[in-house]
């Protein structure tokens, strides 16, 4: 009975799909999609208009499912059951800006449940783990974006549920604030799985180990961020080389002779040179002898890893045919 409750996933999607009727028109915003989250951080990725929000929008019960299933935790999405275990926090959360901190989220509590001693004392708690204690009787409307963000994530804490689902959690908000959100999303996740959509690659990496990437309402890859890396330097995507010599114009002349060699450049940023080779192994052979005949000292040579956001960019470019 154990083992079956442990391999309940968090979120689970069958062909999940909406369809929007406008009209003599249809539009289908999410086209079949299958996820499994398992417990964790879990990125959602798609640029605007990739069916994100309207995934979202059917796991928590706001919109309903045109066809197919979800579950949260093994619960039918947007039941009762499913709803009082997600705390859910919108790329634009609402408050009452004539409240303080402290009053809104007393009132938010209450709304999910709680006796108003406890829905007081779980505000005192939010308030110092989020840190919002010393702005805990200023008005809403007063607070700095990043603080209205901890806000909403805290509303979204009050009746303590086990799954935490994020639209967006740092728009808006400038470098500091980011930062601060995404150490509190690492905090809560020792504690609670969260499902994240986000359009900022960098912050994904540092929050998540898997990811699912979305596109015109369709999953283009679903894999941990580790494995997606993997799998696009397999394909042959990572063929730039950084080189770095005691003599790097010295030896960049010969390099461009190389018939292996597509392109060839010392960068302005970190004076390395940079080199697109259309055969690594014959660039890794080719550069010993290279350095020996000029007198040359090796300083640097690797394969640099391609970043999440440069795989991203171009899966969604390519309609996901790379991978």
């Amino acid at each position: 009975m154990i083992k079956e409750e442990l391999e309940i996933p968090e979120i689970w999607t069958n062909k999940l799909t909406k369809i929007y009727d406008k009209g003599k028109q249809e539009l289908k915003a999410v086209d079949e999609i299958d996820i499994v989250m398992e417990p964790g951080v879990h990125g959602f990725l798609g640029p605007n208009g990739a069916g994100k929000t309207t995934t979202i929008n059917m796991l928590i019960g706001a919109i309903s499912i045109t066809s197919g299933r979800a579950k949260v935790k093994g619960r039918d999405a947007g039941s009762v059951s499913a709803r009082r275990i997600i705390g859910f926090l919108p790329q634009d959360p609402p408050f009452y800006n004539n409240m303080t901190g402290e009053q809104y989220l007393t009132y938010v509590g209450g709304l999910s449940g709680l006796r108003k001693n406890d829905a007081k004392e779980k505000t005192q708690e939010l308030l110092q783990k989020l840190g919002l204690l010393k702005a805990h009787d200023k008005i809403i409307e007063k607070y700095s974006e990043g603080m209205k963000q901890r806000v909403g994530i805290a509303a979204a804490l009050i009746h303590d549920p086990e799954i935490l689902i994020l639209d967006e959690p740092t728009s808006n908000l400038d470098p500091i604030g980011r930062d601060n959100i995404i150490k509190d999303i690492i905090k809560l996740s020792k504690r609670m799985s969260v499902f994240v959509s986000s359009h900022i690659l960098s912050e994904i990496e540092q929050m998540c180990d898997k990811v699912t990437m979305i596109n015109k309402g369709k999953i283009v890859i679903t894999d941990t961020i580790k494995n997606i890396k993997k799998i696009y330097s397999l394909k042959g995507k990572t063929n730039l080389i950084i080189l770095n010599t005691s003599l790097n114009e010295k030896i960049i002349p010969q390099l461009k002779e190389k018939d292996f060699i597509s392109d060839i450049w010392i960068d302005e940023n970190d004076s390395k040179i940079h080199i697109i080779s259309k055969d690594i192994e014959m660039l890794q052979k080719a550069i010993p002898k290279l350095l020996i005949d000029n007198n040359v000292i090796l300083r640097e040579f690797y394969q640099p890893e391609s970043s999440l956001q440069d795989i991203f960019i171009d899966l969604m470019t390519n309609e996901g045919n790379n991978v």
